[in-house]
């Protein structure tokens, strides 16, 4: 079986490297010949500074590569007879009005969509109102006209179900031979900082925000530090900030310095429906987690069993200071998240039934 799959990114973009690029050795190996064609490679990552406002030869330089990458997606549409199945990852180009898609429906009615978040929610409440005009009504669209949908959560399987009776759900998967358990076990009564760790792009530090009152309350009573890793620096006036660049070589390393990860969202219809991968990541290193509930992650965090599901300030402060005191129970709850990480996230098993909806796929 010969398959495209025509991802948002390239292996440095997170959404499509957990959705596309990390499953491919195992699809090859299971004799499909896959063909990856990014809208964006990863080039599109260095062509501007994210911790500041863009320059005008940035926005020349992005505006200029923006067009070419859409000439080469227009381009990759010319070949989709060639292939057997087309994947894509949510839309063909973003911003514009639905219509590519029809026509690779036209001319491949095998075909795919993979969404991993809610993108139509995305546009509805987008700043601009052009881009709200432009994209009303896009992805509903775009679910009505491919063949089947996959999904990594259950709300959205039951959004896209009213659009497309043939959804499935998987779930998120980490490759389990890059990640190793954390050996830190830092307590307080032994003078050393305990590492409440936190990954993920910058869009998200508005959630770190939200638990300032709880950093300072800990950091008064503990030596602790908070571990960022992302793409721009975090600063807090209430504890001490270890800011780690991410690299897809040293992400698993930083993770492994953490005590404690946490996964802090709001309790908006966004936030319910984000897949999960950031509390997948900290039970890959067998770390305990604490994340507010909602959508898969009131799934993968069990309250108790591998961390703690926290709603209010006061309940992420008592959820932590627990964690805190007691680096036996870290351990503890690491241990057992580690092992769900083995039997439900293993990217091995994920990739097999991604494999099983491929192929039904064709032969339907």
């Amino acid at each position: 079986m010969r398959i495209l799959f025509l991802t948002k990114y390239g292996q440095l973009g997170g959404s499509s490297r957990y959705m596309v690029h990390q499953y491919l050795e195992y699809f090859e190996r299971a004799g499909l010949v896959c063909t990856v064609s990014p809208l964006f490679d990863d080039r599109y990552f260095t062509l501007r500074t994210t911790d500041k406002p863009p320059s005008m030869s940035e926005i020349l330089r992005h505006g200029v590569y923006y067009f070419i990458r859409m000439i080469r997606r227009l381009q990759d549409l010319l070949k989709v007879t060639y292939y057997d199945l087309v994947v894509f990852d949510k839309e063909l180009i973003p911003y514009l009005p639905y219509g590519l898609e029809l026509l690779l429906a036209q001319r491949q009615p095998n075909c795919v969509a993979l969404y991993d978040e809610a993108t139509y929610l995305y546009y509805q409440h987008h700043p601009s109102p052009v881009i709200r005009v432009l994209t009303r009504g896009k992805i509903e669209r775009i679910l009505r006209t491919v063949k089947h949908v996959i999904v990594w959560n259950e709300l959205l399987a039951q959004y896209v179900s009213q659009f497309n009776s043939r959804v499935s759900i998987v779930n998120p998967a980490i490759d389990l031979r890059r990640y190793r358990l954390a050996e830190r076990r830092n307590s307080p009564l032994d003078g050393k900082p305990v590492v409440i760790g936190w990954i993920g792009t910058p869009n998200s530090f508005k959630y770190l925000r939200f638990l300032e009152p709880v950093f300072k309350i800990l950091s008064e009573r503990y030596p602790v530090e908070l571990h960022v890793v992302s793409s721009m620096d975090y600063f807090s006036p209430y504890i001490r900030v270890v800011n780690k660049r991410w690299s897809l070589e040293t992400e698993i390393e930083d993770l492994c310095q953490f005590d404690i990860g946490i996964t802090p969202l709001g309790l908006d219809e966004w936030s319910r429906h984000k897949s999960g991968v950031k509390s997948v990541q900290y039970l890959g290193v067998g770390i305990p987690v604490v994340s507010t509930p909602g959508g898969i992650n009131s799934v993968i965090v069990r309250d108790g069993y591998n961390g703690f599901l926290a709603i209010t300030l006061d309940d992420w402060e008592r959820a932590l200071a627990k964690l805190i005191e007691n680096p036996n129970l870290r351990h503890h709850l690491g241990q057992n998240g580690r092992q769900m990480a083995e039997t439900i996230y293993n990217l091995e098993k994920v990739a097999e039934r991604l494999i099983a909806i491929f192929q039904e796929v064709v032969r339907s």
